[in-house]
Formats: C-alpha cells, sequence, structure tokens
C-alpha cells in the first residue's frame, strides 16, 4: 500500500519560517516532543474538541488564518485550527484538521468514502535529533513503520499504518536532510 502524505502536509515551508521565530526564543528546557505530541495530539484524535479545550485551557496562541492553509490541503474543511503552543521553554506550532476522506485514501480504503479523516501535526522546533524522535516514535506506534525515511523533498518521511473496520490511523514523522526532527502527524479516518 502506498499512500502519499505529502498532500496532507504539503509546504515544509511552514518549518522553515517557525524554526526562525523559534530560535529567538531557544532554551535549555528539554521537553520529549513525542511525549508533547502523544499527549497533544495521538491520544485526542479523532476528538476535535478534546483539542480545542486543551488549547483553550491552556491559552494557546491561536495561529493567523493565512498559515493554516499549510495543515489541509482540503479547500473547504469542516475543521482547521492551529496554535502556536509552549510547553516548559519549547515552542511548538499545532495544525488541527477535519475534511473529508481525499481522492487517495476513497482509492485506498473505498469503505471510507463518506467518512471523515481527522488530522493534528505538530510542528517540531528542529532541536531533537530525527533519529531520538524516530526512536521514540517506534515505542509510541508499538510496531516497525510501513515506509521508512521515504525522500520528500528537502525532507524523509516514515509512515506507520494501521486500524480496523472502523478506522483505519497513520503516523507520519518528517525529518530535515541535516538530521533534525521537522514533524510529528496523525491522521485518523472515521466512517
Amino acid at each position: 500500500m502506498a499512500i502519499t502524505f505529502v498532500k496532507i502536509i504539503p509546504a515544509m515551508g511552514l518549518l522553515a519560517a517557525f524554526g526562525l521565530a523559534v530560535q529567538a526564543h531557544a532554551a535549555s528546557d528539554e521537553a520529549d516532543p513525542v511525549e508533547v505530541f502523544n499527549k497533544v495530539c495521538y491520544s485526542q484524535v479523532p476528538s476535535v474538541e478534546a483539542i480545542q479545550a486543551m488549547a483553550k485551557e491552556l491559552l494557546w496562541e491561536p495561529i493567523e488564518a493565512a498559515d493554516l492553509k499549510e495543515f489541509s490541503p482540503d479547500p473547504d474543511p469542516e475543521v482547521l485550527e492551529g496554535w502556536d503552543v509552549q510547553v516548559g521553554k519549547r515552542f511548538y506550532r499545532l495544525g488541527l484538521a477535519r475534511t473529508a476522506v481525499s481522492e487517495s485514501f476513497r482509492t485506498s480504503f473505498p469503505e471510507f468514502t463518506g467518512g471523515k479523516a481527522t488530522s493534528c501535526t505538530l510542528v517540531l522546533d528542529g532541536r531533537n535529533d530525527a533519529a531520538q524522535v524516530a526512536e521514540r516514535i517506534l515505542k509510541l506506534a508499538g510496531k516497525e513503520p510501513t515506509s521508512r525515511d521515504v525522500s520528500d523533498g528537502a525532507f524523509t518521511t516514515t509512515t506507520w499504518a494501521g486500524g480496523n473496520d472502523e478506522f483505519k490511523v497513520f503516523l507520519i514523522s518528517k525529518a530535515g536532510a541535516a538530521g533534525e526532527s521537522g514533524l510529528l502527524n496523525v491522521t485518523i479516518l472515521t466512517k
């Protein structure tokens, strides 16, 4: 099964721009980005409401509308929100989208044609080694990836896939060519 996730996260320019802003806030605090991703995205999706409530409770800063389109290739998403998130002294960017199931997913999983795709993306600050993040994501996923280190322009993508008759889960990790971590994404298809 070959699924291209370039359409899920179409512009890694967002990562570069965010990385420049984060450098100004560089600190020695070492929040584990995989643990942040697990608590904020992986353990919450497909509940959009849980992530929205967390954003409100923790006073995350909403992302400007112009930057949100980077989190969804769908021109008319049901939900599209994003926040700048501070965890300790580390800064991340979080995107949340719920859309109709894309054409590529409908082709691969026709039983989900009328369903929804809920996606949560955590753009990392680039200060973590991609190999270490990959080890932690492997533990979180609990199994080997379906594809590893697939070239995606200046980035490489590793993907895990799973699920059952009711939902499909895709876990994605992107890393930069210099060995820095880039972003983590979970996308869940529901009927």
